[in-house]
């Protein structure tokens, strides 16, 4: 039995019907707002179903719909070492794991992030597939607004995760607020340096295909430092082209032999470990480096200490809850909360070992 089916047979309709002294087809008319219901009537049966914490046997009611559901979900691919979509991925196989039993099936797909066409290719098999919903990561967002526009057209639901598009037609978005962790990068560079030290903006990428978060992220932490005033620290800001063998490495010894004083860096997505490794091998004085996410790799150099700060966001749960959330809207036609911000978690290596433990439980 899955998690889903065992927390929400505990409750029957018949066992509310009985204790609000009422039929059960007055309780199914109350919960689905199905013809007249006497006021105090209405109102007596909602207040068992709050106190007895009922929720719809959603393994029936699909199964009564006599229909199935396929949910596409269309990510970067974990290669190019970008293993953090491992872990959305991760989060989507575990709810397609729990639907099964539910008459629904997730079909993923892959691009790469360095190339628009792998998109639009990809994005193309997803729409030809007919699916009844997608979730979808879009790196390319100008691309994604065309493919929005045509999934409104075809009535088909977009929920976004990692990455928000706010004016166009998607249901729903799952992710960071990527202008305040940009923010909180900044209060903790400025915790840790001197007034006045400069810090250099990394945004790595391939084909230096910048997507929105990320750019979010580098106004978030540039206008918490113009609101410091004098106190500010002196920033650089620069793209980097992962495309090239030696990046970022060339661009890290041309920047740090034309300025002697840089003393953070700020990389703003998960490729921080690229910018550890080759620093590390540097007679430099030590560097103040903040980054993202907690993969395997970032983890290494937070142990080390060449890494001192990750932002952490759970793009595990991002990707569970974007699956999870699309099956309740295509099961009961309700869309959820038009933004679900995940958490800023501040991951040093004091607390990392402590934050592992506690997500594992």
């Amino acid at each position: 039995m899955t998690k889903i089916s065992s927390m929400q047979n505990r409750i029957r309709i018949k066992d509310i019907a009985e204790m609000s002294g009422v039929s059960i087809g007055t309780v199914d008319r109350v919960l689905h707002d199905r013809g007249e219901v006497n006021p105090e009537t209405y109102k007596r049966v909602m207040s068992y179903v709050k106190k007895l914490g009922y929720t719809p046997n959603l393994l029936a009611k699909s199964l009564a719909l006599k229909r199935s559901f396929t949910i596409a979900a269309l990510i970067p691919s974990a290669g190019n070492n970008n293993p953090y979509w491992e872990k959305p991925l991760a989060g989507i196989s575990r709810a397609s794991t729990e639907l099964k039993d539910f008459n629904t099936k997730i079909l993923v797909s892959n691009y790469n992030t360095g190339t628009e066409k792998s998109f639009t290719r990809q994005f193309d098999a997803v729409l030809a597939a007919d699916p009844d919903g997608i979730i979808l990561a879009p790196h390319f967002q100008h691309a994604a607004g065309d493919y929005l526009g045509r999934c409104a057209d075809l009535q088909i639901p977009v929920i976004l995760v990692d990455t928000d598009l706010k004016n166009t037609s998607r249901l729903s978005f799952f992710g960071q607020d990527a202008w305040q962790s940009g923010e909180v990068a900044a209060r903790l560079m400025h915790y840790s340096l001197r007034p006045g030290s400069r810090v250099l903006i990394l945004k790595l990428a391939w084909n230096k295909s910048i997507t929105q978060h990320l750019q979010l992220r580098e106004k978030g932490f540039l206008g918490y430092t113009r609101r410091k005033g004098h106190a500010a620290l002196t920033t650089l800001s620069l793209d980097v082209d992962l495309s090239h063998e030696d990046e970022p490495g060339h661009t890290l010894n041309k920047v740090l032999a034309a300025y002697g004083d840089i003393r953070g860096i700020f990389v703003t997505n998960s490729r921080v470990h690229k910018v550890a490794r080759h620093i590390s091998t540097l007679e430099e004085e030590k560097i103040f480096l903040v980054g993202y996410d907690l993969t395997a790799d970032n983890l290494t150099g937070l142990r080390k200490g060449v890494i001192d700060v990750l932002i952490c966001q759970k793009p595990e749960e991002q990707g569970y809850n974007s699956a999870m959330a699309m099956f309740y809207y295509l099961l009961n036609g309700k869309a959820t909360e038009k933004i679900h911000y995940s958490p800023i978690d501040i991951i040093v290596k004091e607390n990392v070992e402590f934050y592992l433990n506690t997500n594992k439980l």
